[in-house]
């Protein structure tokens, strides 16, 4: 692959805090965009925070379709270990696949808690057949994400922060290669759930239009040996860190995160 490029707005960030770390994993197709508002928000807060970039994301569909769900896996640990060379504590937070990446991570490594965002444990659609669609049909056709509401208030609110307006920087294709992968990463979390034994929070929504409200309760079922706590939102769809009620995921993680943190770490 020549000239190989990370998309503006893709690029991964550390903000540098207290030895409370904060590892947040961003979705299929999507990008740390998608986590730098809570990031930032955490680290206002005091914490460290670390949002990689997950292998084949940011760059470009081709290469995306080369990846597979272990490189998912091993770029969130990357991100983990470099944490871990400065805080004593972390928690990972992961959004949609991110979500699944951080109930892998917290069935295998030692971490203080997770939060877990919309994570697709079960989906409507039969992702079996993308095991052998990947072979004939590479891609399929999906709203850019520059055509969306979300889009338009992700800019506002970007325009509005001072920052760069980059709106949602994601892949506009769903690669039918990246959903066997997400396919065969939902075997490996749900294997793994009852592994899990730190607490766990997590945010669901009603109104998600990608991942199904049921999946709140599937993930529960599972983590049998974690006290787990939930939050349902009423009015966010899928990408619950941009869309409406994001402040109110904010304040949950934040009370979440300060609640299991060891106090004496918290301060600076």
């Amino acid at each position: 692959m020549k000239n190989l490029k990370i998309m503006h707005g893709a690029e991964p960030f550390y903000l540098i805090g207290n030895r409370v770390g904060c590892l947040c994993l961003h979705g299929l197709n999507a990008s740390p965009q998608e986590m730098a508002w809570l990031a930032q928000h955490m680290h206002r807060q005091g914490f460290s925070a670390h949002v990689p970039r997950l292998y084949g994301h940011g760059t470009s569909r081709e290469h995306f379709r080369r990846v597979l769900w272990r490189d998912w896996y091993l770029s969130a640990l990357d991100g983990y270990h470099l944490l871990r060379a400065h805080c004593d504590q972390i928690f990972v937070i992961g959004l949609s696949m991110g979500g699944l990446l951080a109930l892998r991570l917290g069935a295998a490594e030692a971490v203080s808690g997770l939060v877990v965002l919309g994570a697709p444990l079960k989906l409507d659609v039969p992702l079996w057949l993308a095991h052998y669609l990947r072979y004939v049909w590479p891609a399929v056709l999906t709203t850019s994400p520059n055509d969306t509401p979300l889009d338009a208030r992700i800019r506002a609110l970007q325009a509005q922060r001072g920052e760069p307006v980059t709106g949602r920087v994601a892949y506009y294709q769903m690669s039918t290669a990246g959903l066997a992968e997400l396919h065969k990463l939902q075997g490996e979390v749900k294997r793994s759930l009852p592994a899990v034994r730190v607490p766990t929070l997590l945010i669901y929504s009603k109104k998600d239009q990608t991942v199904p409200y049921k999946n709140l309760a599937l993930v529960q079922a599972g983590l049998v040996n974690a006290q787990v706590e939930t939050l349902t939102l009423e009015q966010s769809d899928h990408i619950l860190t941009n869309d409406v009620e994001c402040n109110a995921v904010f304040a949950a993680v934040e009370a979440f995160v300060k609640r299991i943190a060891q106090p004496e770490r918290i301060e600076r």
